[in-house]
């Protein structure tokens, strides 16, 4: 890539030194990106444990195609620039952050921010009843900017709190050109529930986080926790009718911020997985080699990559020792460690409260292989709702046919009869309490 002109000279420099770097991994020239290190990083991140990182990296979403855009942000002594970079599977901004004498002082990856697209409010929304106003979730070390929607009326009302899937997500779960969240938030306040959602703190502290000492915590439950104790103190709340309600990874999760938060009226656990993300990321990749036609060379690259990698978080998980600095798939022991000892069908089972589990059929991502253990580990209850919607992709919208990642860039909402489903579970027309 070109130096870009309209840069000063030494932004173009950096932007120069970044995009070879970023060659350098294309290349697995690992030796030669860690000599442009500083101290701190070669000692956390040397060429071994870079490769590994690399490693996993395309195993999920394919090799390098394209060096595209960058741009440069300062914070501080620190300026970083961020290359947008098309794989095969996915967009990436590859951030390489310099300190005052020119050294790579970071290495991140996140996924490209989507253009600005028009976006409108779905059909069963009514705006011109409903309010929003703009909270601090967990204010403290990591304040989470979010939005509390509340219905018309006096209150007080049902609440829930919408927790992100994997990903440094933002308060809407933004996809593309669909926010999930946001739909959810005003079509359950249409229908007199209030709804709070919040920025993750993995998208607004992402480059402040330590990766070694990573958790489920860290990701979701403790800001899980704080909004709940929010939404308890909201005037306009009912505290005893408090839900959470947990996408995907925030579905998987939502088991365990119900065992700690056991004052709560009920989960909800929409499109949550069951199984390792491993697992279930070996069936993506053959779904997706299937559903769009790849060759079989890219497909086993991309296999053999995550095998290591599995193969390595299992060692992990069983003891082994971490390597300093140790990142697998983005996370490090810490986390795997965590994950692994975190079983969510065996805590699902200890809650007592209402629990609602929704799942599309044409969820590639977390499928109906996941729908059956809940249902199997949850058989027998009167507080459960289990739905199972044919048409309703991992967005939780409808479509036809196989779903791929290439559905998500269409516009759409969260469909009508989920949101009718979960509103009426939660003013008590579905399930029973217990």
């Amino acid at each position: 890539m070109s130096n870009d002109a309209s840069l000063p000279e030494d932004e173009q420099g950096l932007t120069s030194l970044a995009s070879q770097l970023v060659q350098h991994l294309s290349e697995q020239k690992f030796a030669e990106i860690v000599a442009h290190f500083d101290a701190t990083m070669t000692a956390s991140l040397p060429v071994e444990h870079l490769a590994r990182v690399w490693e996993g990296l395309i195993g999920q979403v394919g090799s390098l195609k394209r060096v595209g855009a960058a741009r440069v942000t300062v914070r501080g002594a620190y300026r970083a620039v961020l290359l947008t970079c098309a794989f095969e599977q996915a967009s990436l901004d590859v951030k390489v952050a310099f300190d005052q004498a020119g050294q790579v002082a970071g290495l991140y990856f996140t996924p490209t921010e989507p253009p600005t697209l028009a976006w409108e409010a779905p059909a069963y929304a009514d705006l011109s009843t409903l309010t929003e106003r703009e909270v601090v979730v967990n204010a403290g070390q990591w304040p989470l900017p979010g939005t509390l929607t509340l219905p018309g009326g006096p209150g007080p009302f049902p609440a829930m709190v919408l927790i992100h899937g994997s990903g440094p997500q933002d308060r809407d779960a933004t996809v593309g050109p669909n926010r999930p969240f946001k739909d959810l938030a005003l079509g359950l306040a249409t229908k007199g529930v209030a709804v709070l959602r919040f920025e993750k703190r993995t998208r607004a502290y992402g480059d402040r986080l330590d990766v070694q000492q990573f958790r489920m915590d860290q990701e979701s439950i403790e800001d899980a926790l704080a909004a709940v104790a929010l939404l308890s103190r909201e005037g306009a709340v009912d505290p005893a009718q408090i839900f959470v309600g947990g996408h995907s990874l925030g579905g998987t999760f939502a088991p365990r911020i119900g065992s700690e938060a056991p004052h709560l009226a009920g989960i909800a656990i929409l499109a949550g997985a069951t199984r390792p993300i491993v697992e279930m990321m070996r069936e993506q990749i053959a779904y997706l080699a299937s559903a769009e036609g790849k060759a079989p060379d890219q497909v086993n690259a991309q296999l053999d990559g995550l095998k290591s990698a599995g193969e390595r978080i299992r060692a992990l998980q069983g003891g082994a020792a971490p390597g300093p600095g140790e990142v697998i798939l983005g996370a490090g022991a810490a986390y795997w460690r965590d994950v692994g000892a975190y079983d969510a069908l065996a805590t699902v089972k200890t809650l007592k409260m209402r629990i609602y589990v929704a799942q599309g059929q044409r969820d590639y991502q977390v499928t109906e292989v996941d729908y059956r253990a809940w249902e199997e580990a949850l058989a027998g209850r009167k507080d459960v709702t289990l739905k199972l919607y044919p048409e309703l992709n991992h967005l939780l919208m409808q479509g036809a046919g196989k779903s791929t990642p290439s559905e998500y860039q269409r516009p759409g909402h969260v469909d009508e009869r989920l949101v009718d489903d979960l509103a009426g579970w939660m003013k008590g027309a579905s399930g029973t309490p217990p």
